[in-house]
């Protein structure tokens, strides 16, 4: 199979995976997969924003590894749990959300996640729907569970005073991220208005849809999680919002691990999502143009201002669950060869294993490139997209390694608990990741 931009769809190519719909009921499909396109489906689906689609494509075995499509099937639901939300609340300004609900299509996308780890990647949009905040809502609160789910180990040090089976937790964090947005609703509309015009950070209106948005789910979501909807605008270097009220009076900034780290997971989704496609509140109209690349965005990340924002570990964690050039996506090479994405290295992103495809129509493939082998070979283009300038590459072997990042931090945590003298160096703000610079 192979992930296709709606723009790139031609009539006689057959779906591998069905198209779900986010603004219907939970589940509800658009297209079921093995349906053949037409002109007129292609042009229904351009028309219903629908960002892409999976097709039937021989000798993809290993893309196959990466996608479950009981996990595309679970994104749906949250996508229409998010739509239901935002549609009660833009309707009735004390509409009761129904947060069991929530949670149940949470804890069952974290059960398949669970089931397939290698299916639990951001590879793609999937459930695209014409309403910039639900795309958005539904995106933030996958992505949010992803990380959750790889920074177990970090849960449990940030959380340390929560009972470890707790910490690890992240259903909380996943409705938290789904909803994070849901005080824009209740912001005035000459507000919404101005920042759908400006898109302004510093709009004291605009920022009060956080603590909008708190007041609203405080009680019936977790403390935490409340509080990370609260705060998902705190920047790591300290220059987000709100500030904390002191007992004194005053005020202050939060910054490093002063922030909540669901709050700090939910920013880095919230951005990366936003930095993907700019529609993305309510009001904004759907945009014709393409969502960017994952590659771009993820440079974009960890460029200024924004590499100053975010903590550095949950950065390193979604170079891991959103790969720079997902499996199954199209591209071409520096060679000019034309080839599919089907395999990738988390700890060098930009140098996936490709496939060469020598001619498209007639489905013939050429050789297997490792571009870890080929330091002289790169991507070029993704999706019709010039990316040459958006690769990156690790300084030295650690420098995107999680799995290396876990190991450090456990056993510097098993190194304190062992010892009352000799304690290591790990600073409360700004965590051990000495070999990751960029990230």
């Amino acid at each position: 199979m192979l992930r296709v931009p709606i723009s790139q769809a031609k009539p006689g190519m057959t779906l591998a995976l069905p198209v779900h719909h986010p603004k219907a009921a939970s589940g509800t499909i658009l297209l079921r997969a093995e349906v053949e396109l037409s002109e007129n489906t292609i042009t229904r689906l351009q028309d219903m924003h629908i960002p892409e689609i999976w097709i039937r494509y021989p000798n993809m075995e290993l893309v196959k590894q990466y996608i479950n499509p009981h996990v595309f099937e679970s994104r749906a639901a949250v996508a229409s749990d998010v739509a239901s939300a935002f549609d009660a609340a833009s309707k009735e300004a004390h509409a009761k959300l129904d947060f069991t609900q929530y949670r149940n299509s949470m804890t069952a996308l974290m059960e398949r996640l669970l089931e397939d780890p290698k299916g639990a990647l951001f590879i793609g949009e999937l459930v695209g729907s014409g309403h910039p905040a639900v795309r958005h809502g539904a995106n933030v609160g996958f992505l949010a569970m992803l990380l959750g789910l790889k920074l177990g180990f970090y849960l449990l040090r940030e959380r340390k005073y929560v009972p470890s089976r707790l910490a690890k937790d992240v259903t909380n964090l996943g409705v938290a991220g789904m909803l994070h947005d849901i005080g824009m609703t209740r912001l005035p509309d000459e507000v919404r208005e101005r920042w759908r015009t400006t898109h302004d950070f510093e709009d004291e209106g605009w920022r009060k849809h956080v603590q909008l948005g708190y007041d609203w789910v405080q009680g019936s979501l977790g403390a935490t999680a409340a509080a990370a909807v609260l705060h998902h605008h705190q920047h790591f270097d300290g220059t987000g919002f709100p500030k904390r009220k002191k007992l004194d009076g005053d005020y202050v900034e939060l910054s490093g691990s002063d922030i909540h780290v669901f709050a700090r997971i939910i920013c880095v989704a919230d951005l990366f999502d936003r930095l993907s496609s700019p529609c993305a509140h309510i009001d904004d109209e759907p945009s014709p143009d393409p969502p960017r690349p994952v590659v771009r965005v993820l440079r974009m990340l960890m460029s200024p201002p924004y590499k100053d924002w975010i903590d550095p570990v949950v950065m390193r964690a979604l170079i891991t669950v959103c790969p720079a050039y997902p499996p199954g996506t199209l591209v071409h090479l520096n060679t000019g060869q034309r080839a599919v994405v089907v395999d990738y290295d988390p700890t060098d992103p930009c140098r996936p294993v490709v496939h060469e495809i020598l001619h498209f129509e007639d489905e013939q493939f050429g050789e297997l490139i490792d571009l870890r082998e080929h330091p002289d070979i790169v991507i070029a283009e993704c999706s019709g997209i010039d990316v040459t300038s958006d690769n990156f590459y690790p300084k030295d072997k650690h420098q995107f390694d999680l799995r290396a990042l876990s190991k450090r931090m456990i056993n510097a945590a098993h190194d304190y608990q062992d010892s009352e003298t000799d304690h290591p160096q790990i600073d409360t703000h700004k965590p051990d990741v000495s070999n990751q610079d960029a990230a």
